[in-house]
Formats: structure tokens, C-alpha cells, sequence
């Protein structure tokens, strides 16, 4: 199993396809496999890492805290193990948290910068609904019922009904350790970037799903607002997975940007 070592914590990771290298980070509850088929459609011109964050997937999950700037010190080690000098960063939801800290901490590992469906700092955020916050919080010991409360919030109104069955017969599959659950809710509920960054030397497109219920859009506002020279992109009748809802699109304009 390919592993990188974070300290003494093990981050599970895969490489796939050839091409310029491009990081995908992921959120919560995702993992490396929530990526695919939409990975593999970029394996076709990218050598894709996908990676599990620490707390999740078949990445150890040791006791808190964790922090976003921990998580980042985890994508690194990715890179470092791979011997990467530098990639795109494209992380979604936590992951664009993520990739905030690691494009401000070292600059010069990140090519382009792909901001989806997150935002900049808890405390400045536009917050989402009562019904989401509650669903996060909710309290259960069994994991597929914790999904079935989730997912419905990761799309759009109207989802396609089949989408949204198969994303929770999956999600319920892929359990979470306690800790590491906790430990990445503690590590988004303290993240706060916002007056950093205006020192994102990088390229950078934020790029949202206009429905997002989880981070409502107006945080990618915030976000293109202050990264310099930022890119926007929000698509309409896309929820907060919009990678999953409209691949095709994402697909376009993931492509366009990261090939300047």
C-alpha cells in the first residue's frame, strides 16, 4: 500500500495517468476514491495524486487536534514522497482549506491553484442553514445513517434521484473513525486565512456550485475578492459536489485554467 509519512502518521495515496502533476485534496467525509470517474477523465492529461487526509479513508487516524495547517503538512508529504518539486493544487470543501495553507506556506509546490466550494476563515463565513449545520453535529455510532442525514445537503436541489442513491450506498461503505471525524470538523471550524490571503503569489480560480448548501457561493466571492488576480467560476444548478453533478463543465473549466 503506498504510503507517505507525515511524521508518524501514515497518508495513503495514488498516482494515475501522465502529464503536468495535479494534487486533488479532498474534504469531509471524502476520500481519494470520491474522486473517480472525474479523476480519470483528468488522468487522461494529468498525472493525477488523489490521497486520503489523515483521520480517513487508509490513512492512519491518530487523536487530535488537527488543524488545516497540519492537514497541508500531510498533502506535502505527498508531494515529498513522490518527489514532486511542485503540481496544481485542486482541493474541494476542507481540501480547499488545505490548499489555502499549503499555497501560503510554500508557494513555490504549487503551480495553480484550484479553490472549490470552501472558504477562507469560519469566523467571516456566510453560514449555511440551520438543517446543514445540524446534519454535520448530528449524533450517531452508525455511520450510514450519518451519511444518509449528509448527503443530501452535497447536491443540488432536484438531484438526480439515482446520483444521490448511489453516492449514499458508497458514502455509507467508507467509515470514518470517530477521531478522525472529529478531528477534521475541529480542524475547518478553526480555519481563518482571510487576512492572509492577499499573499497568494499564485494563479489561482475559485469555482463553485451555485446551489452549494454546505458553503453558500457568496464565500467563493469572498475568496475571489481577495486572492489577487483570482479567477471565478460558479455553475449554475451545481450543489456543493459539483464535480459529481456536472463533470463535464468542471471538466472544461478545470482544463482551461490549468493549462493557462
Amino acid at each position: 500500500m503506498p504510503v507517505a509519512l507525515s511524521e508518524e502518521t501514515q497518508i495513503y495515496y495514488e498516482v494515475h495517468g501522465q502529464g503536468p502533476a495535479l494534487l486533488l485534496v479532498p474534504g469531509i467525509p471524502a476520500i481519494s476514491s470520491d474522486w473517480f470517474p472525474f479523476a480519470d477523465r483528468l488522468g487522461e492529461r494529468f498525472q493525477v495524486v488523489v490521497y486520503d487526509n489523515r483521520g480517513s479513508g487508509r490513512s492512519d487516524a491518530p487523536p487530535g487536534p488537527y488543524s488545516t495547517r497540519l492537514l497541508a503538512a500531510d498533502a506535502l508529504a505527498v508531494l515529498d514522497e513522490l518527489a514532486l518539486e511542485h503540481a496544481h493544487v485542486f482541493g474541494v470543501s476542507m481540501g480547499g482549506m488545505i490548499a489555502q495553507e499549503l499555497a501560503l506556506a510554500l508557494p513555490e509546490r504549487v503551480d495553480r491553484l484550484v479553490l472549490g466550494s470552501t472558504h477562507a476563515s469560519t469566523d467571516a463565513a456566510v453560514r449555511p442553514v440551520k438543517e446543514v449545520s445540524r446534519a454535520f453535529a448530528f449524533e450517531t455510532d452508525d455511520w450510514a445513517e450519518r451519511m444518509r442525514v449528509l448527503a443530501p445537503f452535497a447536491f443540488a436541489p432536484g438531484v438526480d434521484p439515482e446520483l444521490l442513491a448511489k453516492f449514499i450506498q458508497k458514502k455509507s461503505r467508507d467509515v470514518q473513525p470517530e477521531d478522525g471525524y472529529r478531528g477534521q470538523i475541529a480542524a475547518v471550524l478553526a480555519h481563518d486565512a482571510l487576512d492572509r490571503l492577499g499573499s497568494i503569489e499564485r494563479p489561482a480560480l475559485v469555482i463553485a456550485g451555485s446551489e452549494d448548501a454546505v458553503i453558500p457561493a457568496e464565500n467563493s466571492k469572498i475568496l475571489y475578492e481577495r486572492v489577487p488576480g483570482a479567477q471565478l467560476e460558479l455553475l449554475e444548478g451545481a450543489g456543493h459536489l459539483f464535480f459529481i453533478e456536472q463533470p463535464e463543465r468542471t471538466l472544461a473549466t478545470l482544463e482551461a485554467f490549468l493549462r493557462g
